[in-house]
């Protein structure tokens, strides 16, 4: 194939499992997806129609299908097909909430999930009661769309096998096999209809490919900025070739980039060009927090790019989106925008306390900075010159900038509170703190001019914690020493759980000071530090460290600060597991002590492996008494 084609399917998706959207606009975006070449609209649904079979969901959170069907009608009358994606097996938790369907969890009591304790996500496919429920409410879906395709999701079950019945039966991929199987035969042979599924646990089980029936449309969704070749989404993102592998076995499928970025887009359009897919699936996801708006211009060209067949990278796709949508012709105005599809900053950035109190090694979010300020510098005035009917979507993609200001900004203010950085700081966090109220209000009004009617507990949620985790902040400072942990971590796609503990003066019990999975994600930096809070008047005497999971977690260093002053490394001690040059720990550079076992594949497939507890414990002596303290850094910062 050469580097460009049309798709025959152009499929682009709104995700109304995390957000419901009104009718009206899925109607406009129907409209929008008509005139911008694609052909198909995937309607990301899990459990959010509500039938005879599925009766719970109250009005208010779900739709009827009174309102599917005039969803479809419209489509059809502008030559759009509407596909239905029904979670029947992971991305469970809408339907396994309700009491009358729980006992179908795979993690119904005393089951736990793979990842520790959680709400139930994934459904047992080994109750006969799960494919009963399936067979009646995938029916009752397939009714409302006449498409003749339907999506069966199975993306991302990472909770399989984990009941009594599943681990009789066989191997996870055995019992993902005869799920497909099953989902299969209830969508083409009884509702005549063909059953794509997302491909990604393909990527683990591997050798179930050639004993699925052909009709079954994989879908292979890849996100990172550049998809060449695809690779895993766990298990250290194996590279397979997986289209050339569907060629060769004699299956159709998709190609689905997501609207992150449109490298994402274009890269994966590329790859597909040398292949023959059926055609592309363009994923948008999570959109409680922001509204789809800020999207548009990147959807609207990767629609045209895979309905006019020129090649990925041209930059008229996108430019004939810009001036149709905006309705404006203007060079600068094209870059800028152009920017901010190429960069993803139109979405909005995470905003934890965790986020601001982790610095990259490589300061990789310096150029993102500069980006931010040069764009809110040069779109502004272009609010008054675009369309009407348009200018909120730019109205989005600028509160979405001014809120990555801010959070460059916090992650700059966070780690000088916490060490002690005096009144400056803090009053520079007041300032911050009234400009992301204001960022809220606005946001909020926004969102209900978008969604007229619907519930803003997402966005009034996620605002409402981050406010308050600022104001908190200098009482916990004050109070709180810190203990800053440098990481290293070159596998961002693994789950290595860290548990840090502090040992006090005098103390026989170690007091627990953070757990989870910590990574540096987005920026994929392999070197980071973060830091913690810990007991402001007690001598810290030494940090536990114990890692267990999937892959193996890297330690560079570790220091604390507070009321007694700085203690840093000065012995080290392996207690249990793998541990891998312990005395790395004792100088501040950037080589790692790695804990836990470096395979993630063996741990996936190996319970014991997966819950082993790799162990070492770190003496600290006051910084001036370390062996190595003439190469010791005299400040925190």
């Amino acid at each position: 194939m050469s580097e460009s084609f049309s798709f025959p399917l152009r499929v682009v998706q709104l995700d109304l499992a995390r957000q419901m959207e009104t009718v009206d606009f899925i109607r406009e975006f129907t409209d929008f997806a008509a005139d911008n070449g694609f052909n198909a609209l995937g309607l990301y649904l899990e459990g959010r129609i509500r039938t005879a079979s599925f009766p719970w969901p109250s009005e208010e959170e779900s739709y009827s299908p009174a309102a599917v069907r005039e969803i479809v009608a419209h489509a059809a009358r502008r030559g759009v097909e509407v596909i239905p994606v029904v979670s029947t097996l992971g991305h469970a938790a809408m339907f396994l909430q309700y009491p009358e369907l729980a006992g179908l969890a795979e993690t119904r009591p005393p089951f736990t999930g793979r990842f520790g304790p959680g709400g139930p996500k994934v459904f047992c496919p080994s109750l006969p009661g799960t494919h009963d429920f399936l067979r009646r409410y995938l029916a009752e879906i397939g009714e409302l769309f006449p498409s003749h395709y339907f999506h069966v999701g199975c993306d991302e079950t990472w909770d399989l096998r984990r009941c009594d019945l599943c681990r009789e039966r066989g191997s996870e991929a055995e019992i993902f096999r005869d799920h497909l199987l099953a989902v299969h035969e209830i969508v083409t042979g009884t509702l005549g209809k063909r059953a794509i599924f997302w491909d990604d646990m393909l990527f683990e089980y591997p050798e179930i490919l050639g004993q699925l029936p052909r009709d079954m449309i994989p879908a292979c969704w890849q996100y990172q900025g550049r998809v060449d070749p695809p690779r895993g989404h766990f298990l250290h993102r194996e590279a397979l070739d997986m289209p050339g592998a569907y060629e060769r076995l004699g299956f159709e499928y998709l190609v689905c980039p997501a609207d992150y970025t449109l490298e994402n887009a274009e890269s994966f359009t590329a790859y597909a060009a040398r292949h023959r897919p059926l055609g592309g699936w363009l994923t948008a996801w999570e959109k409680h927090e922001v509204t789809m708006m800020p999207s548009f211009p990147l959807l609207g060209a990767v629609g045209r790019l895979w309905a006019s067949g020129c090649a990925p990278g041209s930059p008229e796709p996108l430019r004939e989106t810009v001036t149709s949508f905006f309705g404006i012709e203007d060079t600068v105005f094209f870059e800028a925008v152009r920017a901010l599809c190429r960069s993803g900053h139109y979405r909005e950035r995470s905003s934890t306390p965790a986020s601001f109190l982790t610095t990259r090694g490589n300061n990789s979010d310096y150029a993102r900075e500069g980006l931010t300020a040069l764009l809110l510098a040069v779109l502004p005035p272009y609010l008054e010159k675009i369309r009407p009917a348009s200018r909120i979507a730019l109205e989005e993609m600028l509160l979405s900038l001014e809120s990555e200001q801010a959070a460059g900004e916090l992650h700059r203010v966070y780690p000088r509170i916490f060490c002690g950085g005096g009144a400056e700081p803090i009053a520079e966090l007041e300032v911050l703190t009234a400009r992301i109220e204001n960022l809220f209000a606005r946001r909020r009004a926004l969102h209900g001019r978008v969604r007229t009617g619907l519930s803003l507990d997402a966005v009034d949620a996620l605002y409402e914690t981050y406010l308050a985790d600022l104001r908190s902040l200098p009482s916990r400072a004050a109070t709180h020493g810190f203990l800053r942990a440098g990481f290293c971590l070159p596998d961002q796609y693994a789950a290595a759980t860290t548990r840090l503990a502090v040992l006090y003066e005098g103390e026989t019990a170690a007091v627990p000071v953070a757990q989870g999975v910590f990574k540096s994600m987005p920026s994929f930096d392999a070197h980071y530090s973060r830091l913690f809070a810990i007991e402001r008047d007690r001598v810290p005497r030494e940090v536990i460290v114990e890692t267990w999971g999937y892959g193996e977690q890297g330690f560079t260093w570790f220091e604390t600060h507070n009321a007694h002053g700085r203690f840093v490394p000065g012995g080290v001690e392996t207690e249990a597991g793998r541990v891998s040059h312990p005395e790395w720990i004792l100088r501040d550079d950037w080589k790692a002590v790695f804990a836990g076992e470096p395979d993630a594949r063996i741990s996936f497939f190996d319970e014991a492996a997966a819950t082993a507890i790799h162990r070492f414990r770190v003496t600290l002596v006051p910084a001036g008494a370390a062996a190595h303290a003439d190469h010791l850094p005299a400040s925190c910062a």
